[in-house]
């Protein structure tokens, strides 16, 4: 199972959301349901009335692809049924970066070093 290049975004700004909010209140071990309400208020993630069934489903399918390391703050802890417990933590060490493409060097022409 491999991610949209959109669900990889979405779990980017996620990180960086849940970073912000632990680094802001210097908690630990923070449970999804905690998390939900401040993803949903920035429409990170959709709500629901089941306090983050969707995210969850997200955190699970990053699970499932081996791509929970975009959310480094995150830890899955498996439950029988196939079914997780999520803890987050800061990570702000293990946040990925962006990486600054570099600039295309233009060459001067023939015409213009004669």
């Amino acid at each position: 199972m491999s991610l949209t290049p959109a669900e990889i975004q979405q779990a980017l700004r996620i990180s960086k959301a849940i970073e912000s909010h632990l680094e802001s209140t210097r908690t630990v071990n923070v449970r999804s349901e905690e998390l939900y309400s401040i993803l949903a208020d920035l429409k990170l993630v959709e709500r629901d009335l089941q306090q983050g069934h969707h995210f969850r489903l997200f955190l699970k399918k990053l699970v499932k692809a081996n791509m929970l390391n975009l959310i480094p703050q995150c830890k899955a802890m498996p439950r029988s049924g196939g079914q997780f417990d999520w803890t987050f933590n800061r990570a702000a060490d293990r946040m990925p970066v962006r990486k600054a493409a570099d600039a295309p060097v233009e060459q001067p022409s023939e015409a213009e070093t004669a």
